[in-house]
This record gives structure tokens, C-alpha cells and sequence, in this order.
């Protein structure tokens, strides 16, 4: 049954322009300017390029993202962990590896979108004020925008939606307003005229790079699916691609004025423009790319939540701002975001060469997410395996020669992007190969072997107590099995007597907002266990979760709520709990293949950054006990 927030309306289409189409909305900013260039300005060129503009909006746009993709919906949610989610259980092991780099991509374009849509927007400026210099405004605008993340959007996120509104139709009248300069450019709907301009222009490749920025911010369409649902985001697209491709074409209208020239300084998205309209133009244009910007950053906040639930990024602090379940803030990333985006702006000062470090990024991230679609479209979908071959080739070959043109500008800025991609990558292969190496050096035995020393131990009045209730976090997936380290801690090292012991387990499953656990008795009256299922976006916090499970275990009768001490039991004080966390080190030695000891001296560089278990794990420190083991 769809959510109440997912269902069609005009709140609703409202909503969605200002939360999905930031991104891909501003790119009439930089395009056109982008496919023409240095050229001097033809026909054939313009046709070309508006061509190659309808026609990737068509393919990738709305065929592969509106019709196709949008179909992965995994309980509402959208994305790459989302989509890796719904095969992870059918496909190879391997297959989160390209999940990664996906991820990886979608960061980079996160520091990449901010830098490149607000300068673009700020040197509208420079047709009435030629000797602005851009960067400084921009910097401020990205200081002021990044600060302020830590308040969350739940405010200003209302105005999202009016300012896309009245961007986009800004952009229609503009479009209209030139449409009659040159009639002729309602040809290039025709795919002939892309056809000719990619197989005769000397400048191919180029233009090839230039004409992907038109849907840099597709990937968007289907991150954001759990926000809008797919209803909202179908039925705006309409509107939304209406008044791109008007503006396009508006554009190159405008542009074949000037036939036989090259375009020169002009940008021809404010060249449409009335003079008087210009700082109008530019305010609007400015505030649509902070929308757009705030939707790259919340994304990359969702993406690494994610990615932590997965594995494959560090544990790293989260906070809530607001009272959505889906805002999140992240600190450190933001300030990764940051740095980033400023350095971007300050290394290339002008749009026009930061549009080389743009495409690469997204390019990689869709090409991902094809391959990701090939095992979605024939496990669940159960699509005939031509159909998935057929729809796999058309857009890996669509976007493989995409990013063999943005491979192309490695020299000019995409090498860049490629750094910061590889960077985000690297941090994860990182995280998730020492996860997987930490988890198989956790020796795990059968349980019911120690049952008997336990209960001894829990009897034995000679012990003094520890705790009513000792807890601690099991890694083992099986309810029979337990660490051989956990055993140790209750009868090896300072034997812990306790009336019961307990052992808990997150265990996450695909469905995102999974919230549930099953409680098992070990041992009549003495080991519990509690696993809790978690969807990978939920955060895992054990102090009211486990709190929350007592509760209703209580008043069920399983097990009582108050003290074992009889002097605290007759006043009705609640029983003490008293959890145990160990803090794992990896001892590197000789039985490590040269690979794996790279992985875990890169891993204890990370975790010097990372957020402490007990701190991530939402536990109170005043019930706590940390105790550290080394793995060899």
C-alpha cells in the first residue's frame, strides 16, 4: 500500500521538484555553453548538439531512470545500497564492490555539483558587472551552505519546492521567449542531425563529454525514490524534462543568431535574457543551485548511513537535526564535502573548466548502477534473459562511450575527480576487506559446550557479584554459537558472576526501516539471547532498543523487572544492567598475505577517525565496561 507522503498531489509534486530535481534542473547553466566551446557556431553544430541533448534525456532520463529503474524499490527506498540490497541474496559476492565504486562516484559528484552549479550561476553576474570575480562569492555561499547542515533542512526545506517551481518556469518562458529566432531547431528531434555531428565533427569526443552533462543529475531521480515515491517522481518529470528541453532549444535558437561565430565569453543561458532580467536571473539561477547543492550533500549523507550499515565505511558519528527519520547530518563528512567543493572552486576558478571533472563522476555511477540492474531485472523481475541482455547493452554502450569522452579530459580536470572517487573508494575496500578479515579471525564454538561453566559460575557464591545482568554484542549469527573471547571475559580473565547473562546481535536485512527482535532462552533463567533485525537504514541503539525489549518481555512474564538484591527488590527498585563491549586490535603478523597486511595498517589509520562502538552503538557510559581483545 503506497505511504501518504508518496501519494500524487500538488503538495506532493511540489515537494518533488524541490527535493529531486536540483541536480539535473540546473545543467541548462553550463550545457550548450559546454557542447559549443571554442567552436565556431554552424547549423550542423547546434542541431547536433540539441539532438544529442533530446535524445540522452530520452534514453537515459527517462527510459533507463523513470521507466526502468524506479522499479528496484526496496520498501520505498532507492539507490545504489538499495538496489545492491534487493539481489545481494542471488548475486556473487563480488557485486557490493561495484555498489562501492557507485558510491564512490556519487561522493565525488557531491563535491563537484556545489562547485561547479553556483559558479556557473555567480558569473551570470559578469554581464553587468565585468570585473566581479566569482570566486569569493562563491566560497561564501558554500561556507554559509555547509555550516548550516547542522541545523537540518525541516525549514527551509519548505522553500525547496517554490524556488525549483519558479526555476523551472523561468526556464520554459526564457526557452519560448527565442524559439522564433530560428524555427529550425525543432528539427533536431530528429536523431539523424546527432547521428552526423558525432560521426563528421572533428571535436566528437568533446561534445560527447559536454552533451552527458545534461543528465548528471539522473542518478538523483532514483536516490531519492524513498522521499517522493515513484508516482511523484513519474508524473513531475513531465513538466520538469518539458521545460528543459524548452530551454535548450531556446538556447540554441538564440545561439544560431550568431552563425559563423564563435560564442565567445557569452554563456547563452543568460544571453536569453533581457538585460534588466539579468540580476533576477542570476538570483534565481543561484538559489536553484543551492537546492541542487543541498540535494548532492543530503544524498552523500544517506549514502554513507548506508554504507556503515554495510560495512563499508568507518563508524563515524551521526546526528538527527530534526525530527525526519530520513535528515540526517553527518559531521565529518560534511567537512570532507566541504574542503572538497572549496578546493574545487579555488583550483579551476571557472565553470567552463570544472565541466571536464563533472561527467566523469556520474558517468561511472551510472554505469553501476546498469550492472546492478542486469541481476535485478532477471532474479526478481524474472525479465526473459534477450530483454536483459538487449536493455544491458544498450546502456553500457550508451554509457561506456560516455565515459570514454570524459576519459578523454583527464588531462583538464577529470583526473580529479578520479582521485576524489578513488579516495572514497579506497577508504571502503579498506573498511569492509578488515571487517571480513576481523569477523573470520572471531573464533566462534558451540555454546552448549559452556552452558555448565556459566550456570557454575552464576552459582558460585565464593565470586563476588559483578552485575544483576551482565550484557554483551555478539558478531555470531548463529543463536547456538558464542566468541571464544566472550567466554574468557565471564570465567578466564576476572571471573564475572552474574544472576543472568545476556548476549545481543544486530542483524541487518535488506528491507530498509526492518525494526523487530526475537528473544531465546539458552539456559533456564540464566543466558538470554535477543537478536534484533535492522533495516540497513535504521541506526542501531542498543540502550533504547534493549531497554524497549525488557520492557515488553516483563510485562509479558518472561522475566522480572526488578532487582535480585531482596533490599532493593521490596521498594520495587528495576533490576542493573551492565554492558560489555570489547575493542578489537589486529596483531599483524607473518600468516598475513602481504595484501591483508596492507588492509589492516590502512584499517588502523582509519579507525583512529572512527567513532567508538559504545559512542556509536547509543550506549549509556555509566552501565558500561570496555574490555580489549587482539586478534593474530
Amino acid at each position: 500500500m503506497e505511504s501518504a507522503h508518496h501519494r500524487v498531489s500538488a503538495a506532493s509534486l511540489l515537494v518533488t521538484l524541490g527535493i529531486v530535481y536540483g541536480d539535473i534542473g540546473t545543467s541548462p547553466l553550463y550545457v550548450l555553453k559546454a557542447i559549443v566551446g571554442t567552436s565556431v557556431i554552424s547549423k550542423e553544430l547546434i542541431l547536433g548538439g540539441l539532438s544529442c541533448i533530446f535524445w540522452t534525456l530520452t534514453l537515459q532520463a527517462t527510459i533507463k531512470y523513470i521507466i526502468i529503474t524506479l522499479q528496484a524499490d526496496n520498501k520505498g527506498e532507492g539507490g545504489v545500497f538499495s538496489l545492491f540490497a534487493l539481489i545481494r541474496r542471488k548475486a556473487p559476492n563480488w557485486v557490493i564492490y561495484i555498489a562501492m565504486i557507485g558510491c564512490a562516484a556519487l561522493l565525488a559528484d557531491g563535491i563537484i555539483t556545489p562547485s561547479i552549479s553556483l559558479t556557473s550561476s555567480i558569473e551570470g553576474l559578469k554581464a553587468s558587472f565585468p570585473q566581479i570575480s566569482p570566486v569569493p562569492i562563491v566560497i561564501g555561499i558554500l561556507t554559509a551552505l555547509f555550516t548550516f547542515q547542522q541545523f537540518g533542512t525541516d525549514t527551509i526545506g519548505k522553500f525547496f519546492g517554490p524556488i525549483m517551481l519558479i526555476w523551472f518556469s523561468m526556464l520554459m518562458v526564457l526557452g519560448l521567449m527565442h524559439l522564433s529566432d530560428n524555427w529550425v531547431v525543432l528539427q533536431a528531434v530528429n536523431p539523424v542531425y546527432a547521428f552526423n555531428l558525432l560521426t563528421h565533427n572533428p571535436n566528437s569526443w568533446l561534445i560527447i563529454g559536454a552533451v552527458f552533462l545534461c543528465v548528471t543529475g539522473a542518478e538523483a531521480l532514483y536516490s531519492d525514490l524513498g522521499h517522493v515515491g515513484r508516482r511523484n517522481i513519474q508524473f513531475s518529470w513531465i513538466f520538469v524534462k518539458t521545460a528543459l528541453l524548452i530551454n535548450y532549444f531556446g538556447q540554441g535558437a538564440w545561439i544560431l543568431t550568431l552563425e559563423g561565430q564563435p560564442l565567445g565569453t557569452y554563456n547563452p543561458f543568460f544571453a536569453v535574457m533581457p538585460n534588466w532580467f539579468v540580476p533576477i536571473g542570476v538570483g534565481v539561477a543561484t538559489l536553484a543551485s543551492i537546492v541542487a547543492s543541498q540535494a548532492l550533500i543530503s544524498g552523500s549523507f544517506s549514502l554513507i548511513n548506508e554504507a556503515i550499515k554495510l560495512k563499508s565505511w568507518i563508524r563515524v558519528k551521526i546526528v538527527y537535526p530534526s525530527k525526519l527519520k530520513q535528515q540526517l547530518f553527518i559531521p565529518s563528512i560534511n567537512g570532507i564535502l566541504f574542503v572538497g567543493s572549496c578546493f574545487i572552486v579555488l583550483y579551476f576558478q571557472e565553470s567552463h573548466k570544472m565541466e571536464a571533472a563533472y561527467g566523469i563522476a556520474i558517468t561511472v555511477a551510472m554505469l553501476t548502477t546498469t550492472l546492478l540492474l542486469t541481476w535485478y531485472l532477471s532474479y526478481r523481475k524474472r525479465w526473459k534473459i534477450y530483454q536483459v541482455i538487449l536493455i544491458t547493452l544498450l546502456f553500457v554502450s550508451l554509457e561506456s562511450l560516455f565515459t570514454i569522452a570524459n576519459l578523454q579530459k583527464i588531462a583538464h580536470g577529470a583526473g580529479v575527480t578520479l582521485l576524489l572517487g578513488g579516495f572514497f573508494f579506497i577508504i571502503m575496500i579498506i573498511n569492509y576487506r578488515a571487517e571480513s578479515l576481523t569477523y573470520q579471525k572471531r573464533h566462534f564454538v558451540p555454546l552448549n559446550k559452556y552452558l555448565r561453566i556459566i550456570e557454575a559460575v552464576s552459582e558460585d557464591k565464593e565470586i563476588p557479584k559483578f552485575a544483576s545482568n551482565i550484557v554483551y554484542l555478539s558478531y555470531a549469527h548463529q543463536k547456538d554459537r558464542i566468541e571464544k573471547y566472550l567466554l574468557k571475559s565471564i570465567f578466564q580473565k576476572q571471573p564475572k558472576r552474574a544472576d543472568h547473562y545476556w548476549l545481543l546481535h544486530f542483524n541487518e536485512v535488506d528491507e530498509p526501516f526492518t525494526n523487530t527482535y526475537h528473544f531465546t532462552e539458552l539456559s533456564p533463567g540464566k543466558i538470554y539471547r535477543l537478536d534484533f533485525d535492522l533495516g540497513y537504514k535504521i541506526q542501531p541503539n542498543v540502550k533504547d532498543f534493549f531497554l524497549n525489549a525488557i520492557n515488553e518481555l516483563c510485562q509479558k512474564g518472561i522475566i522480572s523487572s526488578y532487582s535480585s538484591y531482596p533490599s532493593l527488590k521490596q521498594f520495587g527498585i528495576p533490576a542493573d544492567y551492565l554492558f560489555i563491549v570489547t575493542r578489537s586490535t589486529f596483531n599483524i603478523s607473518q600468516k598475513l598475505s602481504f595484501g591483508e597486511q596492507l588492509i589492516i595498517r590502512g584499517y588502523h589509520i582509519l579507525k583512529r577517525f572512527s567513532e567508538p562502538a559504545e559512542d556509536h552503538f547509543g550506549l549509556d557510559k555509566n552501565m558500561l565496561l570496555i574490555e580489549y581483545v587482539a586478534f593474530k
